[in-house]
């Protein structure tokens, strides 16, 4: 049987090739929708890990491959750092059921009917691009153990044209199979959200980015299932663009926010009254401001989407430098009231409230909080703790889970981070004469009209 391989046909081979393919397409659209298809997911982190739930879940037999040793183990005994509700649980079942399989080792792929790469495209060492480094390993062991023809899916982040000037291009040359007839291939990016994310997977529309015909029908079949939103198909460049563009628009949108604070600082009026009066137009939806944005997704995907592009002035980098600048904008507003108090900062108590980058999550990865603390160690603070009552990472400070004792000894306080538990604090919780700078605008001026306490939200004079 012709498998794919490139080389030159006669116009009758390609009619009998071409019917072949379209014969073996059918099979996987076949096992795929009865549920006969075993789905490999290759990196089990924030995306693949829910990913490969997702698709258990709907009652698939699923192989998890990570290289990380370490993390297999983990997943063996249902222990995962993830942040999902329920998580340990699920994988538990499913282990137990043996519908779930976890392995370090490639030698698995050959056994999977589909391949759903979700490695890390994390930011290069100079912050201007993608390191690549995990997904052309993943593209190169795949591309080794391709045998019958697989659908092959791409949900990791990556910059514009790499499908079609990267990846399936390596994908040929090291398979000796043609994308479209050898192997299907298509890239469909993510959509969750940490803490939200089996949910999202469920709720939230999906792209499919193929370039082929059977590549694009197979994928349809395998996620049309798996969510109750719209499936909207693209080429893949179309695609790529559009899941960077839908980070950097929140990331540009949250820029303006906070751009809006600080002329609503200098105007002696409030943010919050002003974005509540502009959204009342019907074709406005400003974010709200804060003390940067963090997470894998927002400082990353701004950059990717202009990668390899020379912009003299950009909208994407305007607003990186306006995110990343607020965190010390945090601190000048405390360094400020500090000065107008009279008080020696070296001898104070700073606290931070938060060190997740989203309210009620674990993940600290890129959080505005490192920035502050390293903002007030810049300034001399000497006497800082930080506080999270999902996240334990210290950026080098003191840590506490202590709230109440920490905020008795705080002399002024920072929130950083809107996690419930803090939206229930009163003016007694605060020492007397705290210096309290909230900068995702939990509470309120009227929990502390009556307090010797001096509270400033970001925002406002």
């Amino acid at each position: 049987m012709l498998k794919g391989l490139l080389f030159e046909f006669n116009n009758e081979e390609l009619i009998q090739c071409v019917s072949q393919m379209k014969d073996i397409s059918s099979d996987l659209v076949k096992k795929i929708e009865e549920k006969k298809a075993v789905i490999c997911i290759i990196g089990l982190g924030q995306v693949g890990l829910p990913t490969a739930l997702s698709f258990l879940r709907l009652g698939y037999r699923v192989i998890g491959y990570d290289i990380d040793k370490k993390l297999i183990s983990n997943l063996r005994h249902g222990i995962t750092s993830i942040p999902e509700k329920d998580f340990s649980d699920i994988i538990t079942r499913f282990l137990q059921n043996k519908s779930f399989g976890l392995s370090a080792s490639a030698d698995v792929l050959p056994s999977a009917d589909v391949i759903i790469i979700c490695v890390a495209t994390p930011l290069n060492k100079s912050g201007s691009g993608a390191d690549m480094k995990f997904l052309k390993s993943a593209i190169e062991e795949v591309a080794k153990h391709l045998t019958a023809i697989k659908l092959i899916v791409i949900e990791s982040t990556i910059p514009p044209k790499t499908m079609k000037d990267f990846i399936i291009p390596e994908m040929e040359r090291r398979s000796k199979l043609k994308a479209g007839s050898g192997f299907l291939i298509s890239f469909c990016p993510e959509r969750i959200s940490p803490g939200n994310a089996l949910q999202e997977f469920i709720d939230n529309d999906r792209l499919i980015g193929a370039n082929d015909e059977l590549s694009y029908r197979t994928s349809l079949s395998l996620f049309k299932n798996l969510t109750n939103g719209n499936i909207h198909r693209a080429d893949t460049t179309a695609a790529e663009i559009a899941k960077l563009a839908e980070n950097s628009y929140r990331d540009i949108n949250i820029a303006f926010a906070n751009e809006l604070a600080i002329i609503c600082e200098q105007a002696n009026t409030d943010v919050q009254d002003v974005i509540r009066l502009a959204n009342s137009h019907p074709r406005v939806n400003i974010h709200n401001p804060g003390p940067g944005v963090g997470g894998p997704c927002l400082p990353k995907d701004p950059y990717l989407l202009i990668m390899g592009n020379n912009f003299d002035r950009s909208i994407v980098k305007i607003a990186r430098s306006i995110n990343d600048s607020m965190p010390f904008y945090v601190v000048d507003i405390l360094m400020r009231t500090v000065r107008s108090q009279k008080k020696g900062k070296e001898k104070l108590n700073v606290v931070i409230l938060g060190v997740s980058y989203k309210s009620d999550v674990n993940d600290a990865r890129f959080s505005p909080t490192r920035s502050i603390v390293l903002a007030l160690k810049k300034e001399g603070f000497e006497d800082i703790t930080l506080h999270d009552p999902y996240s334990d990472e210290s950026f080098g400070v003191k840590f506490s889970f202590d709230l109440n004792s920490t905020l008795r000894n705080a002399d002024c306080v920072i929130i950083a981070t809107a996690h419930s538990i803090y939206s229930s604090l009163k003016s007694n919780d605060f020492k007397k004469g705290c210096i309290i700078i909230d900068a995702v605008r939990l509470l309120s001026k009227e929990v502390f009209l009556n307090s010797s306490s001096i509270y400033i939200a970001l925002g406002t004079s």
